[in-house]
């Protein structure tokens, strides 16, 4: 609804009587506007291992995060990131560390219950019964626990019943409470895929292997870059009625 000239000019008298009712105090707050702050997030990202955070505990042992962007670290600088995760770690008050996964079900039958293999980032010194940090490459890109532990198919026999976890370097690490957690894929002996992402990486795999292969044929030349998924189908369809289609041409360019 519009107001007329003499109603706006008898609105605006009376909210100045109010003010003027009020004291000067209230009149410098009608007229004063408030600064935007971003110090109520400034610890936002702090428990998360990437981006700043990451460069800045990579720095101390002569590295940088850059070297988090090539896959290939957990072969070439996994004892590095491992002394700046545990820096890391500490800082934030952390002592323990577990390897994450989402076993067989995880999505399902055993929904949201996901599995974790966890450690101390400590251990006794014998000669001195001291107790030390420990915490190297080779703790931090892997794992194992029971893989018969989990659904998989009737896989009992001994010398195979290992399950093998390794680090997923295209998700962070993150810190939760006093864990460090590491993002990992579940693997069998043999190599199959005893969890819910390991599917999924493979997928992502095949996905940016036969991209960058159709992308060439167009002409396009990507180079060692791959071609990531970012969001999935759309989880939700409308029903519209034909007679109503055609009456929304909206939706008619829209395909």
């Amino acid at each position: 609804m519009l107001a007329t000239p003499s109603a706006a000019r008898s609105l605006l008298l009376r909210a100045a009587r109010r003010t003027a009712d009020l004291g000067p105090s209230a009149a410098r707050a009608v007229g004063s506007t408030r600064s935007a702050s971003i110090e109520p997030y400034a610890d936002y990202g702090k428990a998360v291992f990437t981006g700043r955070v990451a460069d800045e505990y990579l720095k101390k042992h002569g590295s940088s995060g850059d070297i988090l962007d090539d896959p290939t670290w957990t072969q070439t600088h996994s004892d590095t990131v491992a002394k700046a995760v545990l820096d890391w770690a500490v800082d934030r008050g952390a002592n323990t560390y577990c390897h994450w996964f989402q076993p067989m079900a995880a999505s399902g039958v055993r929904h949201g219950q996901t599995g974790q293999v966890q450690n101390m980032m400590m251990k006794f010194n014998r000669s001195t019964n001291d107790v030390e940090f420990d915490f190297d490459g080779g703790n931090l890109v892997k794992g194992e626990t029971d893989g018969s532990s989990f659904p998989n198919g009737g896989l009992r026999d001994t010398h195979t019943a290992g399950g093998y976890l390794a680090l997923d370097t295209s998700s962070p690490i993150f810190l939760r409470g006093d864990t460090v957690f590491i993002p990992s894929a579940f693997v069998s002996y043999y190599g199959a895929a005893l969890d819910e992402k390991t599917p999924l990486l493979r997928s992502n795999a095949a996905l940016s292997q036969q991209g960058k292969r159709l992308l060439a044929h167009l002409g396009l030349d990507i180079g060692e870059k791959d071609v990531v998924s970012n969001i999935g189908l759309e989880q939700e369809f409308f029903l519209v009625p034909r007679d109503q289609y055609y009456r929304r041409p909206d939706l008619q360019l829209a395909g």
